[in-house]
Order: structure tokens, then sequence, then C-alpha cells
């Protein structure tokens, strides 16, 4: 089966990272859908804390943090299927 996951290892490189394309292609996992997979990326950057976020609207989500002058905005969407999942961040201006 196919696994192929392109996300931050941590907090740290996502906001360093700034705007940029992230995917979760894996199809040993159940289907989700675009909420499901907002919370699984979430989930699998380690570091990340409930006090980070600022806005969780689902399939849009707003991170803060204390270091950087800047919030980032992160968008899921699927690729296709309920196995493939992209997450598109941006740069929120503080």
């Amino acid at each position: 089966m196919r696994q192929d996951y392109d996300i931050p290892a941590n907090v740290k490189e996502l906001f360093e990272n700034k705007e940029k394309n992230y995917s979760i292609i894996d199809y040993t996992i159940n289907e989700m859908d675009n909420i499901a997979s907002m919370a699984y990326f979430l989930e699998s950057i380690s570091d990340l804390t409930n006090e980070m976020i600022e806005v969780d609207d689902g399939t849009q989500v707003i991170l803060k943090h204390p270091n950087y002058d800047y919030k980032l905005c992160i968008d899921s969407g699927g690729l296709g299927d309920f196995y493939r999942h992209g997450y598109d961040v941006s740069l929120v201006e503080c």
C-alpha cells in the first residue's frame, strides 16, 4: 500500500517554511474527509499544542506561535479521493 507523507516534522519547521503546500497520501489508513484529514495533519506535527491553535473551522486552521511575528493559515482539501489530502499554508500578518 502506498504511503507518502510530505509534512513538516515539527512546529519550528512548519513556521520557518512559511507558505508551502503539504500532502498526505496513505492508502493504509481509513478514509478521511477534509475535516478528519486536517485533524490528522495537526496530530502528525510534533510539538504542536492546542494553545497554538487560534482558530479551528474544521478545514481551516490559524496557528500562532510566540516566537514568530506572523500566523499561519492552513487549508485542507482533497486530492482526488479519501486517501490523498492536501494542505495549503499561507501567512497571516499580525
